[in-house]
């Protein structure tokens, strides 16, 4: 598969799966974290809520770089996003992005003081594609099997993002 239809198979799944886990390094300990994402592909960013009175500040001053993990286990997809982060404390976007998720988690509304944006920007993407089922699976793994190759474990494809 060419690069650009890698990308849009990004894309694609990072749009049809809502949370993510965010990897972040805390000094020497590495931290993940489940996030609800607000995709913005024309911009090359990925947006989220977050808490500014959770230390995010510190960790990304330290180190910006992040990886974003997608898995969607019914549908045997997963991406895995490499890039930045960068805190974005701009009233404008935060009422742009304003959703009924964030109210879930900052009550008091847009202008809640605590409301910071994380601003993810990838710089590199890879994602995996299994056929679904388990009947589908095992009959991929006995054909291996019999024919003495790997089975077939569906697509993957690697792109640049930025």
């Amino acid at each position: 598969m060419n690069e650009d239809a890698s990308r849009d198979a990004i894309w694609e799944h990072v749009r049809a799966i809502d949370t993510c886990m965010m990897v972040t390094r805390n000094g020497d300990n590495i931290r993940a974290r489940p996030m609800t994402h607000i995709l913005r592909t024309g911009q090359n960013a990925i947006w989220f809520f977050a808490d500014a009175n959770d230390h995010k500040d510190e960790e990304v001053a330290r180190d910006p770089h992040a990886c974003l993990t997608f898995a969607d286990p019914d549908r045997h997809s997963y991406v895995s996003l490499s890039g930045e982060i960068s805190l974005v404390r701009d009233r404008s976007m935060i009422d742009e992005l304003w959703n009924d998720g964030a109210a879930t988690y900052f009550p008091q509304g847009p202008n809640d003081p605590r409301i910071v944006l994380m601003r993810f920007e990838p710089e590199s993407g890879e994602y995996w594609d299994s056929p679904s089922g388990s009947v589908a699976r095992a009959f991929r793994f006995l054909k291996a099997k019999v024919s003495g190759r790997r089975p077939d474990d569906g697509s993957t494809g690697r792109a640049q993002l930025s």
